[in-house]
């Protein structure tokens, strides 16, 4: 009877856990792109990204987005996440989509360019 009551606890925490985890894992991601952003390391975004938009990183569009990104901080570009299979849908506060987050060859990439 115990182990049913665990075993059924377990269905209740176990995506409550996965869900803080996401929301961490994403605003981890988030904060070193906003870094990358910052530093102008066009290079470093390159990599965060998946591989049908690197080209889109441009030297032009970062500099661009250094005078925006420190005018939102990591709460307000990372309120709450969508998991799906494989993926996380980034929700900024007010509920607008700020990118979503895609696993290709084991890591986590943005598969929109959150900034411009």
């Amino acid at each position: 009877m115990l182990s049913i009551f665990v075993l059924a606890l377990g269905f209740v925490i176990a995506p409550r856990v996965a869900r803080a985890d996401d929301l961490a894992d994403a605003k981890a991601f988030i904060t070193k792109q906003v870094d990358q952003i910052a530093k102008g390391d066009v290079d470093g975004l390159k990599a965060g990204f998946t591989k049908r938009l690197q080209d889109r990183i441009t030297k032009a569009n970062v500099d661009k987005a250094k005078k925006q990104v420190g005018t939102m901080t990591i709460d307000q570009l990372v309120e709450k996440v969508e998991p799906g299979k494989d993926s996380l849908k980034i929700k900024m506060k007010g509920g607008r989509s700020l990118t979503t987050l895609v696993k290709e060859g084991g890591a986590w990439k943005a598969d929109t360019v959150w900034f411009k």
